[in-house]
């Protein structure tokens, strides 16, 4: 069960931890001093919004290591333009270099993909990489297959033509499908989860997270689809039937970079009420 620890030296027993618990289960104790309600501790979500809020810096909680903590007045925050500009000169990269993306970049992003919001913090998304290009390349294979086997199917369908224009350039030399890219992880949540979303959102902190690093993405639709529908490459990726595909990013070092933003975009459509 989770504790909530108070320093009672700094406590000065001002509510802000009460007021900000989404569970609603932190409560003022016999001796004045916060703590978590009597038999409610399995309902804390390890959010720990108890602790990044408070005043006083005076909680933890039991499952924390409270040195990993680091002063909100100590990062160094980009203006609002700085960080307007990182939204919106993102682009869809579709030519990469061949060359590899370090592990340590990697991991740099994905410290900063962990912190992507999840419904009620349940953190349920897990990643399939492809570090090695030659696993790539075999995954472009497999995607190559799924269309070979659904013209087989059908050789008229829509699916079925645009597997074999995808055929036809693969075998001309072109990379169709994952467009060259040395990499591509993909997000996963358990099937029986309710909020699929949470890997959409955690592909798009992995998208910016590698802008700033000067990495490119592109979502990888066709690798998407092809999970979704063809048990080899699921196999492959090491993916679950009990397991719920929720999108992928094609990743690796631009090979050309734009010169110029921002491309044109329709105005935003807004219902106010």
């Amino acid at each position: 069960m989770n504790e909530l620890k108070v320093d009672r030296e700094r406590c000065t027993k001002c509510g802000t931890c009460l007021r900000i618990c989404p569970a609603g289960i932190i409560k003022f104790g016999g001796d004045g001093y916060p703590e978590i309600a009597a038999r409610q501790g399995d309902r804390c979500i390890q959010c720990a919004q108890c602790v990044l809020f408070c005043p006083a810096c005076a909680d933890t909680l039991s499952f924390m290591d409270p040195q990993k903590l680091v002063k909100s007045a100590d990062i160094a925050m980009p203006s609002a333009e700085e960080a307007e500009n990182l939204l919106k000169t993102r682009r869809s990269i579709r030519k990469f270099k061949d060359e590899r993306i370090p592990r340590g970049s990697f991991e740099r992003i994905f410290e900063t993909v962990r912190q992507a919001p999840t419904a009620v913090n349940y953190q349920p998304v897990r990643w399939v990489v492809s570090e090695d290009p030659a696993k790539t390349k075999e995954i472009t294979n497999l995607i190559l297959c799924w269309f070979r086997e659904e013209i087989f199917k059908n050789p008229t369908a829509p699916g079925s033509l645009l597997g074999a224009a995808m055929i036809a350039k693969a075998k001309s030399g072109e990379d169709a499908l994952l467009r060259g890219a040395p990499h591509v992880a993909v997000a996963v949540v358990p099937k029986d989860h309710r909020w699929p979303e949470d890997g959409a959102i955690a592909l798009t902190y992995l998208e910016l997270a590698a802008h700033g690093l000067g990495i490119g993405c592109c979502w990888g639709g066709y690798l998407t689809m092809a999970i979704r529908n063809f048990a080899p490459l699921r196999e492959y990726l090491g993916i679950g039937e009990d397991e719920h595909i929720c999108g992928a990013q094609m990743m690796g070092w631009p090979q050309i970079l734009p010169l110029r933003q921002y491309p044109p975009r329709r105005e935003a459509k807004i219902h106010w009420l």
